[in-house]
């Protein structure tokens, strides 16, 4: 079992994802997009397995996100084919803690917390622009300097 989530980590953080192991299961949270952002909607993908793979037997459980311990969303959830998914728009930034607990047959699991963080979303789209043409205005000067720049040192 040692060596399934020795070769699940690597492949988890590669696309954002995160693994948290609970008993002889194990929870993998994967989320679009990498980064973010207040006022967009977020969506994760939690991953139910143990030694043999996705787990393909009902798993009732029960999701919520804090932030400071007080619950922004709080769902129930059943599943059957080990796959979880969930959407939410953030509107504060800061760093958020999503729990889980879940059932399978007639054990309880209670993995580790996921950690994330949510960025502000850059609202400022004419600071962007303004270094754009100002990148593209520097680029023109030095494209005009560093020919009569070589001609002089020859």
């Amino acid at each position: 079992m040692g060596i399934l989530f020795a070769l699940i980590i690597p492949v988890s953080h590669s696309n954002g994802g995160c693994i948290k192991i609970a008993d002889d299961s194990f929870v993998q949270m994967s989320m679009s997009p990498l980064t973010l952002s207040t006022n967009k909607q977020a969506s994760f993908l939690f991953s139910f397995g143990n030694k043999e793979g996705l787990i393909n037997e009902e798993i009732n459980g029960k999701i919520w996100i804090t932030k400071y311990e007080e619950k922004i969303l709080s769902k129930d959830f059943k599943i059957k084919d080990g796959i979880l998914d969930l959407k939410h728009t953030f509107t504060n930034p800061g760093l958020y803690e999503i729990f889980l607990e879940f059932n399978i047959g007639n054990k309880s699991y209670t993995p580790e917390d996921f950690l994330i963080e949510v960025k502000e979303q850059n609202k400022n789209f004419a600071l962007n622009y303004i270094y754009l043409i100002v990148g593209i205005l520097i680029g023109m000067l030095l494209m005009k300097l560093i020919p009569s720049l070589r001609r002089q040192l020859q």
